[in-house]
């Protein structure tokens, strides 16, 4: 039987024609994909073989005034292995635990040639880089890492920023379009896999650092306080406090300590509002001379110690009778005070705590500041303005205390709190700067100046005995304040505190010392007031520092010499400006002070003694502060590291007592 051959011919013909259209429909695509879609195509391939990175721009370093850094930025690196180009396994395992301090595990894991690429953990810096510099497989990558040289000091006021290089607050927040500079760019290449190609990313736009700033700190000052303030919540039991310290003529803040049972979180100074009590009393006193509605020499029955006000019962500590009204703040008459507010209108008392900066923000440049509580008159109880005369009823934070007390010590001018100086380009150009800025006057020379005697009276003769510095003369007043919580006052915690400024005439330092909730003895003349004599001897002792000794000298008469405060005994040293520019001579000198002046007032009972802390192996700066904030004098021989004292540490002696310190070593 013959085949169909029409049949098989129109299989072949329908066959070839299947080949013909699918070779036409291969070459259509190929040209659309190559010619018409080839450019597009190219570039998705080549963007997926390679991965864009943002590579951070080192932030700029936060200095204190005099070029302290707090705050930097050091270079690290991270390690990373490509195991398949090692030539010898072992030995690069060896030499990885050696450099990186690596386990056997680890330094296996990283050598695996099953393993194309391994990032080890940790970051690591120049030295251990240079370690394994030239090791073949062995990869870099820079990251950017910030420290705080000085750990936690200033801590609270400077912030944080996270690994990632986001600020989390403090200065760090409110000045990170400053710090942070302008990332840079760069690109990695990656195989078909997405595997990335060792040594392969490329730098393609460096980053831009970050300005720096100059804060107005003083980073000496700041350790004084910070060690002071740890003492004194040690000493007390007390949940924490805040030390701040400013500088009167231009609001610079030079010294802001914080503590508290959370550890450094936020600045508590410009966050954290309290009710002052008795500290608040020069500032109602100030409104009554300024209206005219009072001298000092006027004066008020004290009642004995107990007046009962619109319903209400004040009580003194202490009972007292006819006292003028400059004896009245002396002794710190809450009678008096109250009897005495009868004589202003509630506006015009209002008025003055406002233009003395309560129940406002301060306006101090950090990411958040509470305004602190002063209601209106329209809203007073009939207590209100006894109250408000005696500290309570009112809410102010710890900044704003201390600028108040500064404009008494300038002449009666509020002025606008520094926390920055001025900011830098790397290269030394002056960006900005921040000059001092007066927000108002608020009451007139001669009644600053009034109030100012008045408070060296509570010093020398009054509740703040314990502040005193012998014939360096103090301003202050001390507070003690019940505290309200849950809606009620306790008598079981309370809130002591210590305001003023030093020296009395021309003063360089306006201070405050709040502890919150001390044991045994709270009240502020008790628990706050030695913080501030230990700070401002410490202050005075410092080998550098922003007080002007010549002047706080001065201050008290010419035959009074700088020795009284502090006596340095150095070969070839002449006034104090001498002292902080030549290096220690290597023969003994001394840090003391002088409380043979101090004859113009009697504590009425003696302090307790206290241990010597042991200074053994600190620097002698560091163990000179350490026995000032303790409140001991001490004379040093030698330079460098502590290596014995005299009584020894952990021994029982009374404050004022002289501890000898013998140091050895490069300084």
């Amino acid at each position: 039987m013959k085949p169909r051959a029409p049949q098989y011919a129109l299989r072949r013909r329908l066959l070839l024609a299947g080949l013909m259209a699918a070779a036409v429909a291969v070459l259509v695509r190929g040209f659309q994909l190559q010619v018409v879609e080839g450019e597009g195509w190219s570039a998705r391939a080549a963007e997926q073989q390679r991965q864009r990175l943002e590579l951070p721009a080192p932030r700029g370093t936060i200095y204190d005034r005099n070029g302290v850094p707090l705050a930097a930025s050091q270079v690290a690196y991270r390690v990373a292995v490509a195991p398949r180009e090692l030539t010898d396994r072992t030995a690069a395992a060896q030499r990885l635990r050696e450099a990186l301090g690596l386990s056997a595990a680890e330094a296996k894991r990283a050598v695996d040639v099953r393993r194309r690429w391994v990032v080890l953990p940790g970051r690591f810096d120049a030295v251990t880089r240079q370690r394994l510099d030239g090791m073949r497989g062995v990869y870099f990558e820079q990251v950017v890492e910030r420290v705080y040289p000085y750990g936690e000091l200033a801590l609270e006021l400077l912030g944080r920023v996270s690994p990632e290089g986001r600020a989390l607050g403090g200065l760090e927040l409110a000045f990170d379009s400053i710090l942070s500079g302008r990332p840079g760019l760069a690109v990695r290449r990656r195989d078909v896999r997405g595997v990335e190609i060792p040594g392969s990313m490329l730098s393609v736009v460096e980053p831009v650092p970050g300005h720096d700033i100059y804060l107005t700190i003083d980073h000496d000052l700041q350790e004084i306080a910070h060690e002071a303030l740890r003492e004194a919540v040690a000493e007390t039991g007390a949940l924490g406090g805040e030390m701040l310290l400013v500088d009167p003529a231009t609001g610079e803040v030079l010294a802001a300590a914080s503590r508290s049972a959370e550890g450094p979180t936020a600045w508590r100074a410009a966050l954290d509002p309290y009710e002052p009590g008795s500290t608040l009393k020069p500032f109602f006193v100030a409104a009554l001379l300024a209206e005219g509605r009072a001298t000092l020499e006027d004066r008020v029955y004290a009642e004995e110690g107990r007046y009962t006000y619109a319903g209400r019962t004040v009580s003194d500590v202490h009972g007292y009778g006819w006292l003028t009204v400059r004896e009245a703040l002396s002794v710190s008459s809450n009678v008096a005070m109250v009897k005495l507010s009868e004589r202003l209108v509630p506006a015009v008392q209002y008025g003055y705590l406002r233009d003395f900066g309560f129940g406002s923000p301060t306006g101090v440049t950090y990411p958040a500041e509470a305004a602190g509580v002063l209601r209106r008159p329209v809203h007073w109880s009939r207590y209100s303005q006894g109250s408000l005369a005696i500290g309570y009823e009112v809410g102010v934070t710890p900044l704003q205390m201390v600028m108040a007390y500064g404009a008494l010590a300038n002449g009666g001018v509020l002025m606008e709190p520094r926390l920055v100086r001025e900011v830098r380009a790397r290269d030394g150009r002056t960006v900005a700067r921040y000059p001092a800025r007066a927000v108002r006057r608020v009451v007139s020379p001669e009644v600053a100046r009034a109030v100012s005697e008045a408070l060296v009276e509570v010093v020398e003769a009054g509740t703040g005995r314990e502040a005193g510095l012998g014939t360096f003369r103090v301003a202050g007043k001390t507070g003690t304040a019940r505290r309200f919580e849950n809606g009620r006052y306790t008598g079981a915690g309370h809130t002591a505190s210590f305001a003023g400024f030093f020296p009395a005439v021309d003063p360089q330092l306006a201070f405050l010392v709040k502890l919150d909730r001390p044991r045994g003895a709270y009240y502020g003349g008790a628990a706050a007031a030695p913080v501030t004599r230990a700070t401002l001897a410490a202050a005075l002792a410092a080998r550098s520092t922003t007080l002007d000794r010549r002047a706080v000298a001065s201050s008290v008469g010419e035959a009074v010499e700088m020795e009284q405060a502090v006596e340095v005994k150095e070969a070839g040293l002449g006034d104090a400006a001498g002292a902080r520019r030549l290096p220690p001579a290597p023969g003994p000198y001394i840090f003391a002070l002088d409380a043979s002046g101090a004859t113009r007032y009697a504590p009425k009972a003696p302090t307790a003694s206290r241990p010597v802390p042991d200074v053994t192996g600190l620097p002698v700066r560091d163990a000179v502060r350490r026995l000032h904030a303790r409140g001991f004098r001490v004379e040093v021989e030698g330079v460098g590291v502590v290596k014995g004292m005299v009584p020894a540490g952990g021994r029982t002696a009374d404050p004022g007592t002289v501890v000898r310190v013998r140091a050895e070593g490069a300084r």
